[in-house]
């Protein structure tokens, strides 16, 4: 950013720490008046290491660090990565645990959604929505605990199969839950659409063009919101995707409202998976009974080699490039999360606006700097 003001400009720093924001990051934002000027983002207020962790543990002893990478999205981490291990080592899942993983992916969209959705609308002042989706996340995630024992961090799965099978009486409770929260997100929609200050402020706002987020490397719902029907679940399937029918939930406007119209329908068309996967679901073991993995495998050593493996995390393409050196740790794991180029996306967007529209344009976003901040 060109810091060279004029006399009627001046910077002002959002953050590391500020109410509007899931996380420590800073905008810097060159204002004119109150319109945005200029603008760029800094990161890295948070850095974990979780790359080199992963390098120092275990191939078992990762599924837990992978978790941590970004709470919201748990179980997609867990998926890439316990997914390339089991690419590296020619390791099958059996059906059934394929699709109890789908099951419980979705449910972790879901919760993320929810939570997204409410702290938008906490952001542009609208702090009732984020009190309803935060009660019915709480239904999400008490789901969750029923099959993982845990609401946030699962370490869930393992390589060749899952933990657990579902409980008795989980698949009652889903449908129960579900026919509350269809009608919560039907009502979260009228409650947006019926409000003339939010249509005022978010309807063109923020619009984020297809060409920009392809070229950024976008994904997820940001990158759907521009049109661009782009869902790793049906461009390259894995587990038992391929036998489900949903559709790609896709906006052509861009901007704020086109990004919050994705989530809620995607919301919707993840319970839809989920009742499919509950109807279709096979009887069967949890991991085949020749496999040299199982439940707790301490110590497994991986052929050497590498691999990539990505999966359709909750905000975009999430994936796991990993290099084994036939012993029992990763040589190399480096992640691709989809928040750094979404983040990336955020500075051009805020130019030409103004300075009330900052805090709902990053909100629309849904970034995690947890997750950018690896």
């Amino acid at each position: 950013m060109d810091e060279m003001l004029s006399s009627s400009e001046m910077i002002v720093h959002l953050g590391p720490q500020h109410p509007m924001q899931p996380g420590p990051f800073r905008l810097n934002l060159r204002l004119k008046g109150e319109t945005v000027m200029d603008a760029d983002i800094e990161l890295g207020f948070i850095h974990k290491g979780i790359e080199k962790i992963l390098e120092n543990k275990t191939y078992l002893q990762g599924i837990p660090i992978v978790d941590r990478i970004c709470y919201l999205t748990a179980m997609t981490n867990e998926e890439a990565y316990v997914g390339a291990v089991e690419k590296l080592a020619d390791i099958e899942v059996p059906e059934r645990s394929q699709y109890i993983r789908v099951i419980i992916e979705e449910l972790s969209r879901l919760q993320s959604h929810l939570l997204g959705t409410g702290e938008f609308g906490a952001f542009i002042g609208f702090v009732s929505m984020f009190m309803y989706t935060i009660r019915e996340r709480e239904d999400v995630l008490s789901l969750m605990d029923m099959v993982t024992g845990a609401r946030i961090t699962h370490t869930f799965l393992r390589f060749g199969g899952v933990q657990d099978d579902l409980p008795d009486g989980f698949e009652d409770k889903v449908r129960t839950v579900f026919i509350d929260l269809k009608q919560k997100i039907d009502m979260y929609e009228t409650l947006f659409n019926s409000d003339e200050i939010y249509r005022t402020r978010c309807e063109g706002v923020g619009v984020l063009t297809a060409d920009v987020a392809k070229n950024l490397g976008v994904s997820g719902p940001p990158l759907r919101a521009t049109g661009v029907s782009f869902d790793i679940r049906k461009d390259e399937p894995y587990l038992v995707y391929n036998d489900l029918d949903f559709k790609v939930c896709t906006q052509k406007d861009g901007d704020i409202v086109a990004r919050i119209v994705v989530r809620l329908n995607e919301m919707r068309e993840s319970m839809y998976i989920i009742e499919q996967a509950l109807d279709q679901i096979p009887d069967g073991p949890l991991f085949f009974e020749d496999s040299l993995y199982g439940r707790r495998t301490p110590v497994m050593r991986v052929p050497a080699g590498d691999v990539f493996h990505r999966v359709e995390d909750p905000r975009g393409e999430m994936g796991m490039y990993m290099v084994s050196d036939g012993s029992d740790k990763p040589y190399r794991a480096k992640v691709r999360g989809p928040v750094y180029p979404t983040m990336q996306a955020l500075p051009p967007l805020l130019i030409g606006t103004t300075m009330a529209d900052v805090a709902a344009i990053a909100g629309s976003m849904d970034g995690c700097t947890s997750e950018a901040d690896r």
